[in-house]
């Protein structure tokens, strides 16, 4: 809102009529430049018959005079441009009138014949000027304008727009707005595509409670593939989508979350477009085996009794057995089972040295690139949404427990990329001292 000199805000009652004052102010201004087109096309098309300084013409040149050196007066300057059928007025748009378009792609038409695509004005216009300028494109005249007007009637106050270097300054502003228009409606398609792979899961989950018939995983697949697309083109927006959240609905943003990320992650180690799209499947339903454990277990707000903490624990198991149903085991499947159990497999083991300092043991078994994506992808998304027993993490705090308590937990090379792919400064990962051994 508008402020007075105070700092207050500025009252209402003035904000609104400002707000009026400033679209009747553009709104003159565009029909003073429609205006001056009419007249254009008008004494252009005329001056093939007549001289400019002919008496047919003196009511068409003191409407055009008194229309640009109004413009001028308001706005400091009168600068037209015109390729096409796009005119612009001090670089805004003329909205023309859809039975004028041919009018105007006359006068364009006619501009470009002569090397014109545009002429500028900073103070105050004469007839005379105005005359010579539209002598430009009379039969009299056989040459291309300068700068500075055709022939022995140079231009004072008038200067004169190249063809080609306007058509190119517009030609890369239509460009830029398209492009701007195509990343705003990429945008919009991107949180699409992510409010349907959350309605998806949402569905999966109820008919997976209810052990009706789960959705057909090909839809998850396009909706995957389309997220491995965007991830191409909207890095910065597509991570800005993991931060969205709903605490009574966490399993099904957690999964799409976690998609999202991992995808992000593998393309910038590299992955081609099929391997991410095993990457994304995989971490989709890496925690599905979640929906089999009961709300009050999961949403529980204290410690966990002994059976409740068993449930938790064979959760992977109930994942592994909800990506076998409804399909025959082939390899995609097998992949995407055994990252979904690489994912809660720890990367090292932590033993306390006599001195009180940490030695992590490397496990014996070599754990697959997607398991320990996921992995990091997983933690970091957890830790950064609120759960009943604790508040959200802000992301330097979750990397700090990331890279400190349980970088046992990680591939320590992997985090640092993943800490760069957040965008999050990087620390150390192993402090000084630390060893790592291969068991």
């Amino acid at each position: 809102m508008s402020e007075v000199p105070g700092g207050a805000p500025a009252p209402i009652d003035t904000v609104v009529p400002a707000m009026q004052a400033t679209s009747a102010h553009s709104g003159k201004i565009g029909r003073l430049g429609v205006e001056v087109v009419s007249t254009l096309y008008m004494l252009i098309r005329n001056v093939r018959l007549h001289d400019p300084t002919n008496a047919v013409f003196e009511k068409p040149f003191s409407a055009l005079r008194d229309a640009i050196n109004t413009i001028v007066g308001v706005e400091g300057s009168f600068n037209l441009q015109a390729v096409g059928t796009n005119v612009y007025l001090n670089g805004k748009q003329l909205r023309m009138d859809f039975g004028s378009l041919e009018n105007v792609k006359f006068l364009t038409e006619e501009f470009k014949k002569k090397d014109v695509g545009g002429f500028g004005v900073q103070r105050a216009v004469q007839l005379k000027e105005l005359q010579d300028f539209i002598w430009i494109f009379s039969r009299e005249n056989a040459s291309n304008a300068d700068e500075d007007g055709a022939g022995a009637r140079k231009l004072a106050n008038i200067k004169v727009g190249k063809f080609a270097k306007i058509k190119e300054q517009l030609d890369k502003e239509e460009d830029n707005e398209i492009e701007q228009a195509r990343q705003v409606d990429r945008k919009k398609y991107s949180l699409t595509v992510y409010a349907r792979t959350v309605y998806f899961m949402k569905r999966f989950v109820e008919r997976l409670r209810e052990a009706g018939t789960l959705p057909n995983a090909a839809r998850a697949g396009r909706l995957v593939q389309d997220l491995v697309d965007l991830s191409f083109e909207q890095r910065t927006h597509f991570l800005g989508m993991t931060t969205t959240r709903a605490l009574d609905e966490y399993l099904e943003y957690h999964s799409v979350n976690t998609t999202l990320l991992s995808i992000v992650f593998g393309n910038e180690l590299g992955m081609r477009r099929p391997q991410l799209h095993e990457l994304g499947m995989a971490a989709l339903f890496h925690d599905i085996g979640m929906a089999e454990i009961p709300n009050n277990v999961v949403a529980k707000p204290k410690g966990l009794s002994k059976e409740e903490r068993r449930m938790v624990d064979l959760f992977p198991l109930y994942t592994v057995k909800t990506m076998l149903k409804g399909r025959m085991l082939d390899q995609s499947t097998v992949k995407r089972m055994v990252a979904a159990y690489e994912s809660k497999v720890d990367y090292s083991l932590p033993m306390k040295q006599p001195d009180g300092s940490i030695k992590l043991m490397m496990p014996k078994v070599e754990l697959g690139t997607y398991g320990k994506i996921i992995s990091i992808c997983a933690t970091y998304d957890a830790l950064t949404s609120a759960r009943p027993f604790r508040e959200a993490y802000g992301p330097e705090v979750a990397m700090t427990l990331m890279v400190g308590d349980m970088r046992y937990k990680f591939d320590p090379v992997l985090l640092r990329i993943f800490m760069k792919v957040m965008a999050i400064q990087p620390v150390r990962v192993l402090k000084r001292g630390t060893t790592i051994e291969i068991g």
